[in-house]
């Protein structure tokens, strides 16, 4: 893949992207992520009103460690100047390498107040807001959109020109409308579509659960770089298989049952550590239910951890599993 002036300013060497994630991609998961090969990830996408009333919980959700570089804070609303005035405070507080705008969330709580991938019924709005964004703040700017609100509002490719005008550096695209919300199939010709019709960076996001994906991706839409997303749940390791493809064309074996459960605690401890026990076993149940999917005996230890009532009580489900996978990876 080619090298572009954006990503040289970035320091990305290959464009692997973590998608940002609501309850999803806080800080010990992009840290896991990043230790696998993801170069660019980027925060839970935060709330412009809650930067501007300096609300608590909206700040932590930006934190980031310095080895997270390159780094990302996304941002929605739907006020340009309450847009650019959180950017601003984004870029002289918080200091990320970039911005990105959440065109693309179809969730009924961010839609409801006119943000997300409701912006792509007002594309006039859309467009304003990021020209108060880019104009507020001397970061790159980027932006997540989807195909549109539904099949009759498609928005690509005329929504590139409208981006590039505004001053937006890169383009993510999740080919899926919003009322498709995450059920059938991403439709990558309208990545291609996308690429054809703008001088910018186009990432392609969807679907993407292996690095056979990944390549297939890339050869049918020319983009300039893959974002992982919910492929990456409880599979952080899917990274290392991606990257490996790229740079190396090899595909190397995903780990043992034991070695993802080994890979668990270690995500579990940066959880306790980060949040504390007294939060960590609540936050971490999600986690045990993906990483856990598909492996043997699976749901039984996953109705014992949806049952844990504290983080000790989780730490040692989680250790009774490794202990019986090591012992059934043996007797096979």
């Amino acid at each position: 893949m080619k090298t572009l002036p954006l990503f040289e300013k970035l320091h990305v060497r290959v464009p692997l992207f973590l998608a940002p994630m609501a309850g999803v991609t806080d800080m010990p998961f992009r840290k896991l992520c990043r230790t696998f090969g993801a170069e660019v990830t980027y925060s839970e996408f935060v709330s412009s009103e809650g930067i501007i009333r300096k609300n608590k919980k909206t700040l932590r959700f930006m934190s980031y460690e310095e080895d997270e570089h390159p780094f990302g804070i996304q941002l929605f609303g739907y006020q340009p100047h309450v847009m650019a005035e959180a950017a601003k405070f984004i870029q002289e507080t918080i200091n990320p390498d970039l911005i990105d705008l959440n065109f693309g969330c179809p969730v009924s709580k961010v839609v409801k107040n006119g943000a997300g991938s409701v912006l792509l019924k007002d594309l006039p709005l859309l467009r304003d807001i990021a020209t108060a964004v880019c104009s507020a703040v001397t970061i790159p700017v980027t932006a997540k959109i989807r195909a549109g609100w539904d099949e009759t509002h498609l928005v690509i490719p005329e929504i590139a020109p409208l981006l590039e005008e505004s001053g937006i550096q890169l383009i993510t695209l999740h080919p899926r409308t919003a009322s498709m919300r995450y059920k059938g199939k991403a439709d990558w010709t309208l990545i291609r579509r996308l690429k054809e019709n703008t001088s910018l960076p186009v990432i392609g996001n969807g679907d993407i659960r292996s690095a056979d994906d990944a390549l297939s991706m890339i050869e049918q839409t020319a983009c300039d770089g893959v974002m992982v997303g919910r492929g990456a749940l409880g599979n952080p390791w899917l990274f290392h298989t991606i990257r490996s493809a790229l740079t190396t064309g090899k595909i190397p074996k995903n780990p043992s049952d034991y070695e993802k459960i080994s890979l668990m605690k270690k995500h579990f401890n940066e959880v306790v550590s980060f949040y504390g026990k007294d939060h960590a076993y609540k936050l971490f149940k999600k986690h045990f239910s993906w990483y856990t999917v598909g492996l043997p005996h699976g749901a039984h230890f996953r109705q014992k951890a949806m049952m844990s009532t504290s983080t000790g009580e989780m730490e040692n489900i989680i250790d009774s599993y490794r202990t019986f996978l090591e012992k059934h990876e043996v007797c096979q």
